[in-house]
């Protein structure tokens, strides 16, 4: 069982090595845009150890292409909170070194009251993840016997360096922008409510239930979507100090996938409510299993309607172009033929009750995209 649960593991990690590097040629992907961070990072790293080493000769400068490597984040943004704070971890990491070799006889003793001291420091929130450059930086320079007053300086020289590098190198070089990623996850989104519209309008058309989760599927699209959502703010926290985002088709680009999320957003809660409903009718839950022979067909028919309407709104919101065509109308008539087949004359009370709710699930649906 552990074999084949590592085997199976092993393999999904190989399929995801192989998408990475698929996709790294991809303009706008995930994947190149995480090859160009690595290619910066290792530019900024080889740029601050020369200039520490070769410039401004100072002695093991570990340091400079330490913090110049933590520099290159995803966002100029947080590359500037990294080196406040990377800055504000290494001053603090000497001063406990500083003052724990001054206070106790002996290297053992000073490490013994440093490390503490510094892991303390380390969990105080305003540092966030790089808390723990605190007893890093304290631990090295009372181990290596570097507490003396120039290489105090010199490790304080090297951290202001390496910040400096590192966030000149993300600012000025190729700025980390993760906008055009947040429209491909948005029509992929879109393709699967799409897919799940469409395979419950064919499930309606069925006279045989199948073992299909749809709630499942409907939850898994609204995490997607969530997930997406993530993206869109990640991506508005990427415009921030960055030299790109006064570039109109940046603001355009970050607006429309808005709008975009918003109605993938509205869909995917209408088609969660749809789907538990469909797998009520399909199972023991609902008092009558059975449908009126001329509203299940009808009902698919508003289903295929949602799912070509869905992907034309996307992909219009997406390019930035007018609707092409598309008001509604298709959709609308094909609701407008489903309330036709709704007979709230029927005597057979569980199957009115079960109508009425389907009914009223897709004019959510059909609300949701139209609106």
């Amino acid at each position: 069982m552990v074999r084949f649960s590592v085997r199976g593991g092993l393999e999904r990690d190989l399929r995801g090595a192989w998408g990475f590097a698929r996709d790294v040629p991809r303009r706008g992907s995930w994947a190149q845009e995480t090859a160009v961070q690595a290619l910066k990072a290792g530019i900024a790293a080889v740029l601050a150890w020369f200039l520490a080493a070769h410039v401004l000769h100072l002695p093991q400068p570990y340091l400079a292409p330490w913090v110049a490597l933590c520099m290159v984040r995803p966002t100029v943004h947080w590359s500037v909170l990294t080196g406040l704070r990377q800055v504000a971890a290494v001053v603090l990491g000497v001063l406990i070194a500083v003052a724990a070799v001054a206070l106790m006889p002996g290297k053992e003793l000073a490490l013994a009251v440093a490390v503490p001291v510094a892991f303390l420091a380390s969990t105080w929130p305003r540092l966030d993840d790089q808390g723990l450059n605190v007893p890093f930086t304290a631990l090295f320079m009372v181990a290596l016997d570097t507490v003396e007053g120039p290489f105090v300086l010199y490790r304080l020289t090297e951290t202001v360096l390496g910040a400096g590098v590192g966030m000149g190198v993300n600012l000025l070089l190729a700025p980390p922008f993760r906008v055009l990623t947040v429209a491909a996850r948005a029509r992929r989104n879109a393709r699967d409510a799409a897919a799940l519209l469409r395979d419950l309008a064919a499930r309606l058309r069925e006279t045989e239930a199948g073992a299909v989760d749809w709630s499942a599927r409907a939850r898994r699209l609204e995490d997607d979507v969530a997930a997406t959502g993530e993206a869109l703010q990640h991506a508005r926290d990427g415009l921030r100090l960055n030299p790109r985002k006064g570039e109109a088709r940046v603001q355009d680009s970050v607006s429309d996938d808005a709008e975009a999320l918003d109605l993938v957003r509205r869909i995917a809660r209408a088609t969660r409510a749809l789907a538990d409903l469909v797998e009520d009718t399909r199972s023991d839950r609902m008092p009558d299993l059975s449908l009126d022979p001329g509203f299940r067909p009808a009902c698919a028919d508003v289903l295929d309607a949602a799912a070509d309407a869905t992907e034309r709104r996307i992909t219009a919101l997406l390019s930035r172009e007018d609707d092409p065509g598309d008001d509604g109308t298709d959709l609308t008539a094909a609701l407008d033929v489903l309330e036709r087949r709704a007979d709230p004359d029927c005597d057979d009370r569980p199957e009115t009750e079960t109508q009425g709710a389907l009914l009223m699930a897709m004019r959510r649906l059909v609300l949701a995209i139209t609106r």
